[in-house]
This record gives C-alpha cells, sequence and structure tokens, in this order.
C-alpha cells in the first residue's frame, strides 16, 4: 500500500516504482524499471522523457551518461551488461510476434528502440541519408515519421525544399509501414515511395 501511495503522490501513476516479492517473502526493487515503452498523450508516439532521472536527465541520455552512472553507483562492467541489453532489445520483434502483440505497436515499439540504439550507434542502419537523383530531381533525407494522429509522415528534401507527403490509414503503403516498422524501411522502399507520392 505505501508504494501505491508514494506513486500516486509523486506522479499519480504506478509506473515509477516496481517490487517483486520472492518465495520467501522478502520484497526487492524490480531490475531495469525504467526502459518501458510509454506513449505520449495521443497514443501513438513515444514518451520523450523517462520516469526516472539519469544523472540528472530525463531525455537524450548518452551512453556515457549511463557508464558514469554504473561507475556512481559500483555497478561492474557497465559495457558487458549494455551489450546484454541490447542483444535483447534487438530480439523485440520475434519476440513480441510470437506472442501476439499487434504489427502496429511492434512498429511503433521497435522504431523507439531502433532510435535509442542509433543515438548510440547500436543499430545497423539500411537507410543512406546520402542524395539521389530520380527523374532528373535531386532527392536527400528521405524519411518516414509517425504523427501525433497516427498518420506517418513522408518526408524529403526535393531540389532543396523540404517535401511532405500524409500517408493516412486509407492508403496502402500505411499497412505496409506498419507491418515492417519505420526502423526497417529500406532505402529502396523509401525512393519508390518518394517517386510515387511526390509525382517525380
Amino acid at each position: 500500500l505505501w508504494m501505491e501511495l508514494f506513486s500516486i503522490r509523486i506522479q499519480r501513476t504506478f509506473q515509477l516504482v516496481s517490487t517483486i516479492m520472492n518465495e520467501d517473502g522478502a520484497w526487492r526493487l524490480a531490475p531495469a524499471y525504467d526502459i518501458t515503452y510509454i506513449i505520449d498523450r495521443g497514443g501513438y508516439l513515444p514518451s520523450k522523457e523517462h520516469c526516472m532521472y539519469i544523472r540528472a536527465k530525463l531525455y537524450d541520455i548518452t551512453r556515457s551518461d549511463v557508464i558514469e552512472f554504473a561507475r556512481d553507483n559500483g555497478i561492474r562492467r557497465p559495457d558487458a551488461i549494455i551489450r546484454d541489453v541490447v542483444s535483447s532489445l534487438k530480439q523485440f520483434r520475434t519476440i513480441a510476434a510470437e506472442i501476439g502483440v499487434s504489427e502496429s505497436w511492434i512498429g511503433r515499439v521497435e522504431s523507439t528502440i531502433a532510435n535509442h540504439l542509433k543515438a548510440w550507434g547500436e543499430w545497423e542502419c539500411e537507410v543512406e541519408d546520402a542524395a539521389m537523383e530520380i527523374n532528373g530531381h535531386t532527392i536527400s533525407n528521405m524519411r518516414v515519421e509517425q504523427t501525433y494522429k497516427g498518420n506517418y509522415h513522408l518526408l524529403a528534401s526535393i531540389d532543396g525544399v523540404e517535401r511532405k507527403f500524409v500517408i493516412n490509414k486509407k492508403n496502402a503503403d500505411f499497412a505496409y509501414i506498419e507491418q515492417i516498422g519505420l526502423a526497417n524501411l529500406t532505402t529502396e522502399y523509401l525512393k519508390t515511395l518518394v517517386e510515387k507520392c511526390f509525382n517525380l
């Protein structure tokens, strides 16, 4: 009860702290608690902030922040722990599909995981950011982002001008993007999408 009251009093949520009871009835703090996926109020995008601070930060937490945190708290072999966590996170899509998580949620969560791992240099990225020619037009910075309302935006710089195309739930590409996930879109697919959606 005290844990529930503490959580409600601080942030009116139960996601701050969890405990685990072992077979002998002893309680301990749950491990790796703040890596859960939290959605924004719109229900489609990940929250940028974590529940707990790491070295006085709620977002943009770097690998060096985590290493320093580990050193400050006597946690040995932080690089090995990070490697194990990264290895587990890369299995998310497979495990989530096996237990019946919907494709749309798999895609959203996997994209969040991929973005965090890319920032740490731990995600192999197929999509290249190099400029290319499509039917006489110079195209660069092709990407797809999910929006607050659940649609996707196809974004690209075409002949130096940033362009946007809304991919809504009625668009055939919406289902494909949901199925494969933003993190797995290839350069070839983005090129085809840009050519089709911007009539190049």
